[in-house]
């Protein structure tokens, strides 16, 4: 019985921390940039077959910060806050890219589509 109430209280304290570490929809902003500007620092405009995205790759490059700015005003995000956990919906153009969730101050996503 011991045993019983102790895993209760627990769980209990688990389920109070996660509740109240969710991250925020500023904090999924946040990761979505950070993840903006990996892609673009990681984008080699030279491995392009298009001209077209090749310039635009490098223009990218050049002002990265605000390229990242332009293209996640262009991102839909749509937060949603759980009991224990926070979730976002991250579309552009009405075509679903991925989902990301957060829980413990931790943000992780997953993408359901290429963006290429």
């Amino acid at each position: 019985m011991r045993g019983l109430l102790g895993l209760i209280a627990l769980l209990a304290v688990a389920g109070l921390a996660l509740a109240f570490t969710k991250p925020t929809e500023a904090a999924f902003e946040a990761a979505l940039e950070a993840r903006l500007l990996d892609r673009i620092d990681r984008a080699d405009p030279e491995a392009e077959d298009n001209p077209a995205s090749a310039v635009l790759l490098a223009t990218c490059k050049l002002g990265r910060a605000q390229c990242a700015e332009l293209i996640g005003s262009m991102i839909s995000l749509d937060y949603a806050d759980k009991v224990l956990f926070s979730q976002a919906d991250v579309s552009l153009g009405g075509r679903s890219y991925g989902v990301c969730y957060g829980a413990a101050t931790q943000i992780f996503c997953r993408e359901t589509a290429n963006p290429r």
